[in-house]
């Protein structure tokens, strides 16, 4: 059983180098997760369309992400 470390949000595990990319993109991801959650409990919960924008977001890049990284290991 191999532990993850908070370093592996940001490092490459191809090159073992920091991925600007990766970075950025749990950035964005706690942002807007934070803004979606801050709606929902203030009184102005997001709509279907928002629950779509947000889902097709985060879970579209991660199934693509994945997608991408086993077709081109």
């Amino acid at each position: 059983e191999s532990k993850m470390k908070l370093s592996d949000l940001i490092v490459d595990p191809g090159t073992g180098m920091y991925s600007h990319t990766k970075l950025w993109t749990h950035i964005a991801y706690a942002t807007v997760t934070a803004t979606f959650l801050h709606m929902s409990v203030s009184g102005n919960p997001p709509g279907l369309d928002l629950w779509l924008v947000y889902l097709g977001i985060v879970g579209g890049h991660g199934l693509v992400s994945k997608f991408l990284s086993l077709k081109y290991k």
